[in-house]
């Protein structure tokens, strides 16, 4: 049973969602006496002018915007909405390459087209953020009719959104902030037109609980709604609006978490192998690229050693999440296991990941299809998406050339351990590809 899988499970939480299943804090009753529908009294998430409208006015005053909606749907269905939203078949949307999955399917949905901005990488093979300048160049030559950056990305890295707002509306253009990982930064989603944030990722509230901020005139928020009220169930969880207001709601101790994060923080740049990256408060990213071990390692022996659950492991790296809700005596046994590990370490010399080159896409539409050996598929035109999840960034689009490089660069994540999927889950033995 789910359940008692799921109240069995003791593992310390370096993961989201972010209330880290603090029962102390957040209180342990499980709510089946509150789940209701829509009955008199209680509002109408699609058209909301009482008890729900209060928590979306609310969440536009705590994050300084102009108007705000309750998701029950997790980001995933505010972005897919603003896209929906904005442009229309066979317009341009242009989009980071390192976007969520979601904005992909959003594009597919409208009958839009996509060119992308493919961010630089770092020392350590992380995307670098979007520089205004780059944004530019590209509106230049596309003329989309929207843009849509991930900032902060999983691993905690932000862009300039003013300056990139600033940039894109110089051509009256909305920009879409897919902000999944950012709704603890408050004031942030003021300079997007639309602003997607997951309450549950670093902040503390249940699974699947969102925001969307819309702003300026570019974008018509009722249209935003409308488009959103299409998509959104129509038999919304009050559990899940319950837990949005109580995280809005919720005073939290940030300045001890600061102190506590710090704390951690300070410590772990003593590792001796190891080597913390510190993009983001909540994003502890510890890279493995000097040593003789691999992220994957990594993850495996912090969860059968010390019961430590990681958010995500990469090739290099691994990403733990760092809350206000956390249990800072959790800080102390993470600070132990990974100086218990690191003690054990070597030093290896670290070879740079080498990103594949953005793929070229094909001139003609899938139409049909067939089912084709993967490693040979070099040169054929892919009909479905592939991507390592977390964090759901595609590494094949459908219409784009498989390339030699491309398939050297999954079939490597996937003898590491990476999660490698696939539409349709023929991986990594099969793909589906233009006939």
């Amino acid at each position: 049973m789910l359940y008692d899988k799921l109240k069995k499970n003791k593992r310390i939480p370096f993961h989201m969602p972010g209330h880290k299943r603090n029962t102390n804090l957040l209180g342990n009753d499980f709510p089946y006496d509150i789940d209701i529908t829509e009955i008199n009294g209680f509002d109408n998430l699609h058209c909301p002018e009482g008890i729900i409208k209060e928590i979306e006015n609310k969440a536009k005053e705590d994050y300084e915007c102009d108007n705000s909606f309750v998701l029950v749907n997790g980001s995933t269905v505010g972005i897919l909405a603003g896209i929906l939203a904005t442009v229309k078949r066979g317009d341009t949307v242009l989009i980071a390459r390192n976007c969520h999955k979601s904005v992909y399917n959003g594009i597919e949905l409208a009958g839009a087209k996509a060119e992308y901005i493919l961010p630089e990488v770092d020392e350590y093979g992380i995307f670098r953020a979007i520089e205004p300048d780059i944004l530019d160049e590209k509106i230049r030559l596309y003329n989309p009719k929207l843009v849509v950056i991930t900032s902060p990305t999983y691993e905690g890295v932000n862009s300039d959104v003013e300056k990139l707002s600033e940039t894109a509306h110089k051509y009256n253009i909305p920009i879409m902030l897919d902000a999944a990982h950012g709704a603890h930064y408050v004031g942030y989603a003021k300079y997007a037109d639309i602003t997607v944030m997951s309450l549950h990722k670093t902040m503390p509230a249940l699974t699947q609980c969102a925001l969307a901020h819309v702003n300026g005139d570019i974008v018509n928020p009722e249209d935003y709604r409308i488009k959103l009220s299409m998509l959104e169930t129509s038999s919304p969880s009050y559990i899940l609006m319950c837990s949005v207001e109580g995280c809005l709601d919720m005073k939290l101790d940030y300045w001890t978490f600061h102190i506590e994060q710090d704390k951690l923080v300070k410590k772990c740049k003593e590792l001796r192998h190891l080597k913390l990256i510190d993009y983001d408060i909540t994003k502890l990213v510890i890279f493995c690229g000097y040593c003789n071990i691999n992220g994957i390692k990594l993850a495996e022996k912090l969860r059968n050693e010390y019961n430590i659950e990681v958010e995500m492991a990469a090739k290099n790296y691994v990403v733990l999440v760092l809350t206000a809700c956390d249990d800072f005596k959790n800080y102390k046994l993470l600070r132990k296991a990974l100086f218990q590990i690191d003690g054990n370490l070597k030093s290896e010399e670290f070879i740079p990941v080498d990103l594949p080159a953005l793929p070229e896409k094909s001139s003609e539409s899938v139409i049909n299809k067939e089912l084709s050996d993967f490693d040979l598929s070099a040169g054929k035109v892919s009909a479905e998406y592939v991507w390592a999840y977390p964090p759901g960034i595609p590494l094949i689009v459908p219409g784009e050339i498989i390339s030699e490089e491309i398939i050297d660069y999954i079939n490597d994540n996937i003898k590491l351990g990476v999660n490698i999927q696939s539409t349709y889950s023929k991986l990594p033995q099969k793909i589906h590809c233009q006939l």
